[in-house]
């Protein structure tokens, strides 16, 4: 029991600092010190397998993914590629509705801490004139700009619980396609058909809609104009077909990405193949690289790295893993019980999914044999946890950008989270 509750005052310390806004990566590094000592870990292996870690290959490598896609993410956004993707939306002939919840799911395509403070504005442009409530557009913006986090192999949580569970990228992404999925139809669906059920607003978003859509056509075309009609519908045609095109030239980069990675493609390489032609083909200037690579965000992410691989590393080193599984065996707490709840908990505690993944799956993957089923139950239980996290920055910063009531839009997140980790205790029961 003591080992246990030794790794329970640390998580508590983690938890304490990123409360208080201290960085996550410096924050990390203090947690694995704290760890190595309070398991008797001596101050010089302690220094010795910090720097170890930070020069191990594996640290080395996650390092080099993020900052290559952090500058994938720079390039896209001043090439003006973003702004395309969600101008192009505008021109497609779909719901409305179902523009409203893509253009905070196509600006998530590029993981940025806070990121959902730049789609925020894009969704009241998007949905004024609608009778919408503040709170109302804080769901659609903070729910939908989170799809990607169970797929995209750009999110570091991805990257993160396939290298320290040791199963493929390629393969997670494969078992976790469907949650993005799920997520998308389970958002809209329970946003336009339950939240919004009988409200009195309702008919209002109808009208507007309605009349949007209608602009200034007439009731009945008279017999002699159909040639003007068949040119009119041509000339919708061709606009909707640019639209596509200007969509699928805006995106390329993701996808091309996410393909390679399918077909277990090295991520480095990928993405240096990816960046370079990205890089070629806009003309980007290397200068402007160079300056991504000195900016403090590229310390930040070093040091994230750095922290949560030392923190794995040491756990093992101090024998805090063996001590802690043996504890929870002998208390009989069921695996899958421990492998939902512990990135659950750690997720709302913490509102980020690295400090989740890097500090829950080392103690998840030690209490149960690490195969795709598990990791997924743990990857579902963390993202839940994070999305339910009331200092998670997304939820934090919409809330404040649209003036929102925060318990009034934190509610509505309840109902859909949790059945999306039904869905994930299901699969998992199924399979």
């Amino acid at each position: 029991m003591l080992p246990l509750l030794k790794v329970l005052a640390v998580f508590g310390l983690i938890v304490f600092l990123l409360r208080k806004k201290y960085n996550i990566g410096w924050t990390m590094l203090a947690g694995a010190a704290v760890l190595g000592l309070v398991f008797g870990l001596g101050p010089v292996p302690l220094i010795q397998q910090l720097g170890l870690t930070l020069i191990n290959p594996l640290t080395v490598t996650l390092m080099a993914i993020l900052v290559l896609i952090m500058i994938m993410e720079s390039v896209m956004r001043k090439t003006g590629m973003m702004e395309a993707m969600t101008g192009a939306l505008f021109h497609l002939p779909v719901n409305r509705r179902l523009i409203f919840a893509a253009i905070p799911a196509i600006i998530g395509l590029l993981p940025s801490a806070g990121g959902a403070r730049f789609s925020a504005p894009l969704v009241a442009q998007a949905t004024a004139g609608f009778p919408y409530r503040a709170e109302d557009r804080v769901f659609i913006n903070y729910w939908f700009r989170h799809a990607w986090e169970f797929s995209l192999p750009l999110y570091p949580g991805l990257i993160l619980a396939a290298h320290i569970s040791g199963v493929s990228l390629g393969t997670i992404i494969l078992w976790q396609w469907p949650f993005t999925i799920a997520w998308v139809v389970l958002g809209y669906w329970y946003f336009f058909k339950v939240m919004r059920t009988g409200r009195a607003d309702d008919a209002a978003e109808q009208s507007a809609a309605t009349s949007e859509c209608a602009g200034n056509v007439g009731s009945e075309p008279a017999q002699g104009f159909d040639a003007p009609a068949r040119g009119a519908a041509e000339g919708d045609r061709a606009s909707n077909g640019h639209a596509l095109r200007t969509l699928a030239v805006s995106t390329w980069p993701l996808w091309l990405t996410v393909l390679l990675v399918l077909v277990h493609a090295p991520m480095v390489w990928t993405l240096c193949g990816v960046l370079a032609l990205l890089i070629g083909l806009k003309k980007y200037p290397l200068r402007q690289v160079w300056q991504n690579l000195r900016e403090p965000m590229t310390v930040k992410i070093v040091i994230l790295i750095w922290g949560i691989m030392s923190f794995k590393d040491i756990l093992v080193l101090s024998g805090a893993v063996a001590q802690v599984s043996d504890a929870i065996l002998v208390l009989g707490v069921p695996v899958v019980l421990i492998t939902i709840m512990l990135p659950l908990l750690i997720g709302v505690l913490t509102g980020l999914l690295q400090a989740c993944i890097g500090v829950s799956f080392p103690l998840v993957m030690s209490v149960v044999e690490p195969t795709v089923a598990y990791v997924m139950l743990a990857y579902v239980a963390g993202v839940v946890g994070v999305m339910l996290s009331p200092v998670h920055l997304c939820l934090v910063l919409t809330v404040e950008y649209f003036r929102a009531d925060f318990f009034r839009s934190y509610w509505p997140l309840l109902a859909p989270s949790l059945l999306v980790m039904v869905g994930a205790a299901g699969l998992f029961w199924f399979m």
